[in-house]
């Protein structure tokens, strides 16, 4: 057996890697992305912070997700998109600070509420855990670490990504064996 101090050792080593992912926001939380929603409102109940990352979930014989420029976004205008996501599953990492402008190009969609306008935090400022989450125990090593939660709400915006679960499963291997 293993002494408590290999442990904390390993944990130190591992616990960063199951940290450091950014949050999964779900647009729209339960009611996805389709026209008659306020994007807005639910944008503004969010701070999305750099590394996290926008999955946007929609029939797509219904819908599409275009991200466009500020101009095109106030005019719902999708002619000149910077990018077209059409899959009905699509997510993506906001890897800049600054505001990202989404909408649906097919008819009336987007007149009727289908936009998004997402203001992304710089890096240094993380994504706070929503209130009914569970926290995983910080990394000794770490003095102010980056909270990192399992949703137990299924209407949350926060989700876990498999590949964190991969880690986190990791790291539990690796705990059980040295303790």
């Amino acid at each position: 057996m293993v002494s408590t101090n290999n442990a904390m050792f390993m944990l130190t080593i591992i616990a960063p890697f199951a940290i450091s992912f950014g949050a999964v926001y779900r647009v729209g939380d339960a009611s996805g992305w389709h026209p008659m929603f306020d994007y807005q409102k639910w944008a503004s109940s969010k701070k999305f912070s750099v590394g996290d990352t926008l999955r946007f979930e929609y029939n797509a014989i219904f819908h599409n997700v275009k991200e466009v420029t500020e101009p095109n976004y106030q005019a719902c205008n999708a002619t000149k998109p910077i990018a077209t996501y059409y899959s009905g599953n699509d997510s993506f990492t906001l890897d800049q600070p600054g505001h990202r402008y989404f909408l649906c190009d097919f008819p009336n969609h987007c007149k009727y509420g289908q936009k998004v306008d997402i203001y992304v935090h710089g890096a240094s400022s993380p994504s706070p855990a929503p209130a009914n989450s569970l926290p995983l125990p910080p990394s000794p090593a770490a003095k102010n670490p980056a909270p990192t939660s399992v949703s137990t709400n299924s209407a949350s915006s926060l989700h876990i990504s498999s590949l964190q679960i991969a880690t986190k499963s990791l790291a539990m291997v690796v705990l059980a064996y040295f303790v």
